[in-house]
């Protein structure tokens, strides 16, 4: 055996670096490998959620990663505007002031989120390869033996890892070995945009955002009676993404990006291309399975997403925060023998509920049909755009109104979570009440200024004591019997966010477990480590 590792994550997007950094943050060894030889240098998403910034909160980089965002000055809003210098006719900030959270969603480039979480990677104890590739894997009964060839010099070699990680994207060359199907929404049902056969575009122009003479926003909509488009600030000066959708029945290598993008544009704005290509719209496709054995799927090699509502990358990191500390519990011993299965069942259910956002979104967007004369300069037009302004606006806010879908998700049903018995209240995506309940997110507040709940956790289980007095002490006492890491925080009083006197936390902010007495603490830890 030429290697070994605990881990073999195979993929180095941003979903796969998340688990490369959080696995060294627990001292999990792992290995990283990626064919390409270099990150993403065509963006794909650009919204980093709350959820998202804050596990990197606790990781400790969320700062570094929110330096690097679009500056201040550019607005989190969408623009709705017939030509990027045409006529503007609506304008949705984004509501994020108030969410109740220590980390508001963070508005960066994928080119540099993966620049940034490579550089993260790399300084943890993860060994990062890229320019590596999966050729082939072996489940054996408690390992997986993999072969992997070093690109840049032709050599092959074999890693021995406990488990594997396909991490690897849409194509995932993991998922086809498993032989796991996706099902769902494929992205054949017609749609007047965000669905079928679209092209995406990197593109710079210096001159862009003083020609088109309005305020900048990050998101701006292009609707007109010939097209469909979006552009996306890259770095707020001169690079965007932009999104078009082929017409029906032609090819999308038929189509001419410098005419697309100068009709998106609608103005005499000199602008290059970058690169650019294909991609399909209108996806809503879960792997059958997200685990067989000791190998694991995650990301995009788990789920497609159609990237309305952005929840694609986001819920990707979503699983390996979930993932992760499961397998450190392997590593250290503790783990009982239904914690790994329990990732199945706690993330598909989540797979499926965010992939129906974005297909719901582009349904939405199926009835924007705008006259011919859309764009002329008279009055009758103007009242038009506005009328036409106010009504989208209103269709297209739940899109942006997700702060249910990002704090809210719960783990009903988990054979790791102690049930209350209580009713599941409903799963509201668009508003979000913090809910002190098994499975769900434990409500964040702040301690002192600056000072959040979350960054007093601990890396493994965490017991809330808000007056259960010897109660914790005997959470503490049977989770030390198992070799289960617990801390203990001794808290004031919360009867606004957590009605019980004990809570326990699990380590990926989640609870496990909540009640005024700890009558068997034996078998509450037994049942939160899988035993």
């Amino acid at each position: 055996m030429d290697a070994e590792t605990f881990v073999l994550i195979v993929g180095g997007g941003p979903v796969g670096l998340a688990a490369a950094i959080e696995l060294g943050w627990r001292g999990v060894p792992a290995v990283l490998i990626n064919d390409r030889l270099e990150t993403a240098q065509h963006p794909k998403c650009n919204n980093t959620n709350a959820r998202s910034m804050e596990h990197f909160r606790r990781l400790g980089i969320a700062d570094d990663l929110r330096a690097e965002g679009l500056p201040p000055e550019i607005a989190r809003a969408s623009a709705y505007v017939t030509r990027f210098c045409g006529y503007e006719f609506g304008r949705l900030p984004r509501p994020y002031s108030d969410w109740p959270t220590p980390e508001l969603p963070n508005t960066v480039s994928q080119m540099v989120l993966e620049r940034l979480l490579l550089k993260a990677a790399r300084h943890g104890s993860s060994q990062i390869h890229f320019g590596w590739r999966l050729n082939s894997f072996v489940a054996q009964d408690d390992h997986v033996i993999a072969g992997i060839e070093d690109l840049p010099r032709g050599k092959a070699q074999r890693i021995k890892a406990r488990f594997l990680l396909g991490v690897d994207g849409a194509a995932s060359t993991v998922r086809r070995a498993l032989g796991v199907r996706m099902t769902g929404e494929d992205g054949s049902e017609p749609r007047a945009f965000m669905g079928g056969s679209m092209l995406s575009f990197f593109v710079r122009s210096p001159g862009l955002l003083a020609a088109s003479n309005r305020p900048a926003t990050h998101m701006t909509w292009i609707i007109n009676s010939e097209m469909r488009g979006m552009m996306y600030s890259q770095d707020g000066r001169e690079t965007w993404v932009a999104h078009y959708q082929v017409p029906p029945d032609t090819d999308w290598r038929a189509v001419d990006g410098k005419a697309v993008i100068a009709a998106m544009i609608g103005a005499e704005v000199d602008f290059e291309i970058i690169s650019g290509g294909p991609w399909t719209g209108g996806l809503a496709l879960i792997a059958e399975h997200y685990q067989c054995g000791d190998v694991l799927l995650a990301g995009d090699a788990a789920h497609l997403f159609t990237p309305l509502g952005g929840l694609g990358m986001n819920t990707g990191i979503g699983d390996v925060m979930n993932l992760c500390w499961k397998i450190a519990a392997v590593r250290q011993g503790w783990a009982g023998p239904r914690l790994m299965e329990s990732y199945e069942v706690e993330r598909r259910p989540v797979g499926v509920r965010n992939s129906q956002l974005g297909v719901q979104c582009a349904r939405i967007m199926d009835g924007w049909i705008v006259p011919p004369d859309f764009e002329a300069s008279s009055a009758h037009a103007h009242a038009l755009r506005q009328a036409f302004g106010v009504r989208i606006m209103e269709e297209d806010r739940p899109q942006y109104l997700t702060v249910g879908i990002q704090l809210g998700e719960r783990y009903e049903g988990s054979p790791i979570v102690c049930r209350d018995g209580s009713p599941a209240p409903p799963d509201t995506w668009d508003s979000y009440t913090p809910l002190a309940r098994p499975g769900a997110r434990a409500p964040h507040f702040w301690l002192s200024a600056g000072r959040a709940l979350y960054d007093e956790l601990g890396k493994g289980f965490t017991a809330l004591d808000f007056g259960a007095g010897e109660d914790a002490d005997s959470l503490a006492t049977a989770a030390g019997a198992r070799g289960v890491p617990l801390k203990v925080l001794h808290l004031e009083p919360r009867p606004d966010l957590y009605r019980s006197k004990l809570v326990l936390v699990r380590p990926d902010q989640h609870i496990a477990w909540c009640g005024d007495a700890a009558a068997d603490a034996s078998a509450i830890i037994d049942r939160v480590r899988g035993a």
